[in-house]
């Protein structure tokens, strides 16, 4: 187990019992990421009855997460806790509640977006950065689990979160700029809004994870 602030913060019952609990959380977070890979290959392939049903269960998994978020949030309002610890799970799960409302924000705008008149290559770029969007809430479930268990791998596994951001941030650059010359010919402006704002949606997902495990860090280093 690594030394530290963490060890000793951990080595408590019932703020290693909370953190437990935010495993609880993250698990339907990386749900709703499935999901959002489920919906997004309905969508891009135009499936309306598909796409419709996964936007319902994005929404009704995001409902449950809240309820897990806030049970979360009554538990720490119980018993003794040092100010450092409640405030470092506050920002832990308020930062994971993050991810779930960009992933169900970005679904409900692509609700409003016919695939049929978006490019083909701009298509299997928003799948790719849905794939990327993914992998790095999968990493960081992973950091989360090795904080829990005192891992010494816990450090490595948030600058892997890191780096998967990093490699976002930059994919969607060059996304956005294909997609707003693409918009420059496009025959309906709501269309190209809705998709610009659904792919801003995901990257701020993504960005979500990386403070998550910026938050990691700091408990691991107090």
């Amino acid at each position: 187990m690594y030394k530290g602030h963490a060890s000793v913060w951990l080595g408590r019952r019932r703020e290693r019992d909370i953190l437990k609990l935010s495993e609880g959380h993250f698990k339907k977070i990386i749900d709703l990421a499935t999901l959002l890979r489920n919906f997004m290959k309905a969508f891009l392939d135009n499936n309306l009855e598909e796409k419709e049903k996964m936007f319902k269960e994005i929404f009704n998994l995001e409902r449950e997460a809240d309820d897990v978020k806030e049970s979360i949030i009554v538990e720490l309002s119980k018993g003794p806790f040092h100010p450092m610890d409640r405030e470092d799970i506050m920002r832990l799960i308020l930062t994971m509640d993050d991810v779930a409302d960009n992933i169900k924000a970005a679904s409900r705008k692509l609700m409003y977006v016919d695939s049929l008149e978006i490019p083909d290559d701009i298509k299997k770029d928003i799948l790719e950065l849905t794939n990327m969007v993914f992998n790095s809430i999968k990493r960081l479930g992973e950091a989360l689990k090795a904080l829990v268990e005192g891992s010494k791998e816990v450090l490595k596994l948030a600058d892997s979160v890191e780096r998967a951001e990093e490699a976002i941030d930059e994919f969607r650059v060059g996304l956005i700029a294909r997609v707003l010359k693409w918009g420059e010919g496009a025959r309906r402006i709501s269309v190209l809004l809705m998709l610009k704002e659904a792919i801003e949606n995901l990257e701020a997902a993504a960005d979500g994870t990386e403070n998550v495990a910026d938050i990691i860090r700091v408990i691991v280093a107090g």
